[in-house]
C-alpha cells in the first residue's frame, strides 16, 4: 500500500510547496516531519538489528567457567554414572524435575531439539539432572524420558543423593538450586532451579551457558558445540 500525502494548496496553485519571504521553495512541515520519522525509524531498526547481532555473538562466545567436580549418580536404567564416564564427550546439561510444569517442559523441548540437531555426532551427550531426586527415581525418569521421546543412549537422565546433586549444581555449574517447603502439609513443596543450559567440553570444563527459554538456544548450542570441536 502506498503512502498518500496531502498538501495544502497555496494561492498560486503549487500544491506541495510554499514560498517563504526570501523566495526560496520549502517543503511543507508535514512532509518534513514524515521524512524525519522515516529516517528515525530506519535508525531504530538498524540499532535493534545490531544489538541482536552483538548479543548473539556474546552468547555464542566460549570461555572456561569451572571444572565439573567428581560425582556418582544413577541414570534412568539404574546404571551408575560418574563424572569420569563423561570425559572425552561434549556434554549439554540442564536441570529439571518431573513434576515441574511450563519451565521444565520448555527445557525438555529445547533439549529435544538439541538431540535432533546433534544426531550422528557421536562425541555429544545430553544430560538432564533432577533437582527432585526423592520423586524422580530411575523408573520415574524412564517414564519421563519415554514421554518426551528421548534417546537414552545419547540423553541421560540422572538422579541420586540430594547431598551430591545440590552441591554439584551450585559449586560445579555455579547455578542456583533450592527446595521450597510447603507452607502447610497439604501444599506440595516446590523447587527453585536455573533454566540455564550448560555446555561442558571434553575435559569436563563448563564453557558456556544458554537461556533455556529462548527459541534460538538450540541453534546457539549447536554453534558452541562446533566451536569446541574446532579447538582440537
Amino acid at each position: 500500500m502506498g503512502t498518500h500525502r496531502v498538501g495544502r494548496r497555496n494561492e498560486k496553485g503549487a500544491g506541495d510547496q510554499t514560498v517563504n519571504p526570501a523566495g526560496k521553495s520549502q517543503r511543507p512541515l508535514d512532509e518534513r516531519i514524515f521524512t524525519g520519522a522515516v529516517l528515525l525509524g530506519g535508525a531504530v531498526v538498524v540499532s535493534v538489528l545490531l544489538f541482536q547481532y552483538l548479543a548473539g555473538k556474546r552468547q555464542a562466545s566460549l570461555r572456561e567457567y569451572h571444572q565439573v567436580g567428581n560425582f556418582q549418580l544413577t541414570d534412568s536404567s539404574g546404571r551408575v554414572v560418574k563424572q569420569t564416564d563423561l570425559r572425552g564427550k561434549i556434554v549439554v546439561v540442564d536441570f529439571f524435575f518431573g513434576g515441574c510444569s511450563e519451565q521444565c517442559l520448555m527445557l525438555g523441548r529445547q533439549m529435544g531439539e538439541v538431540q535432533r540437531l546433534t544426531a550422528g555426532m557421536k562425541d555429544v551427550l545430553l544430560v538432564s539432572i533432577t533437582v527432585d531426586p526423592g520423586s524422580d527415581t530411575p523408573p520415574a525418569l524412564a517414564r519421563y524420558a519415554a514421554r518426551i521421546n528421548a534417546d537414552t543412549n545419547r540423553w541421560l537422565f540422572l538422579t541420586g543423593d540430594r547431598q551430591i546433586i545440590y552441591p554439584l549444581i551450585q559449586e560445579s555449574f555455579l547455578l542456583a538450586v533450592a527446595e521450597e517447603s510447603g507452607q502447610t502439609p497439604s501444599v506440595t513443596p516446590g523447587f527453585i532451579h536455573s533454566d540455564k543450559i550448560a555446555l561442558v567440553d571434553q575435559r569436563g570444563i563448563v564453557r558456556a551457558y544458554y537461556d533455556g527459554m529462548e527459541a534460538r538456544t538450540p541453534q546457539l548450542i549447536l554453534a558452541g558445540i562446533k566451536q569446541v570441536l574446532a579447538e582440537k
